[in-house]
């Protein structure tokens, strides 16, 4: 994997793959912001990395859902380096899924297969999560 990421204006940069894709990156304050901060980009590859995992661990285990979103909240540290220190997630499925089999997908992709959840709870990040199954019956 190859990327490069290059300033185009006033604290906004341009990341993009060695394929083509690209992706705005924006160090600039919040209220000014038109991408996303590189800090933020870190919490959404774990919720999406995550939303992955589950999807196919649920698929693997024969439940039947028509809809996942993982909802996730960092708070970082005051004092540099300013690491996410907690995290809060929500795992919303809906479908008809035995909700054990969900929270074993949900474990398995925080502790074995997510590796960018997993990069950050080495870090030092706490993590808190939750699960809401709406049931199509």
């Amino acid at each position: 994997m190859r990327y490069s990421v290059r300033l185009i204006k006033n604290g906004i940069f341009l990341a993009e793959s060695e394929d083509g894709r690209l992706l705005l990156i924006d160090s600039r304050n919040p209220d000014e912001r038109r991408g996303f901060s590189p800090m933020e980009l870190l919490l959404i590859a774990a919720a999406g990395c995550m939303a992955i995992d589950v999807s196919r661990t649920l698929d693997r285990m024969k439940q039947s859902f028509e809809g996942l979103e993982v909802e996730i909240e960092g708070e970082r540290r005051e004092d540099y380096p300013r690491i996410y220190r907690h995290m809060e997630i929500v795992y919303r499925v809906k479908g008809d899924v035995d909700p054990d089999q969900v929270r074993r997908a949900v474990e398995l992709s925080l502790e074995k297969y997510c590796s960018a959840s997993i990069t950050l709870k080495r870090a030092g990040a706490e993590v808190n999560y939750g699960i809401e199954v709406e049931s199509e019956s």
